[in-house]
């Protein structure tokens, strides 16, 4: 079931890490944010953790906001990481151990 949601996790995380359409404060805040709710809605669902929930939700802002920055790339894989494996966590161990296995593979 996990293997299913990688190619749309992959989709998902390149529609957040998109362009931003417009140079003005107001549609860039916009767009932002409607990417961000996307990434809450397609990796929050079936999450129980409220561990999990609360880093999906961290992870999601983030990539909405420097997903697309060169400068940001070396983290990338690590939010990335958050939003695919947290996705579905039932328990906060569980997320606890998620996040530790994203931070090891994925270093800042």
């Amino acid at each position: 079931m996990r293997q299913s949601r990688v190619p749309f996790a992959m989709l998902m995380v390149a529609g957040v890490a998109g362009t931003l359409v417009s140079s003005a404060g107001s549609a860039i805040a916009q767009s932002a944010q409607e990417r961000q709710a996307q990434c809450e809605l397609s990796f929050v669902r079936d999450t129980r953790s409220a561990l999990a929930v609360q880093y999906i939700r961290s992870a999601c802002n983030w990539l909405a906001l420097n997903g697309d920055s060169l400068l940001n790339e070396r983290s990338r894989g690590y939010y990335i990481c958050l939003v695919q494996q947290l996705s579905g966590a039932q328990a906060n161990e569980a997320a606890t151990a998620i996040i530790s296995a994203c931070r090891t593979s994925n270093p800042l």
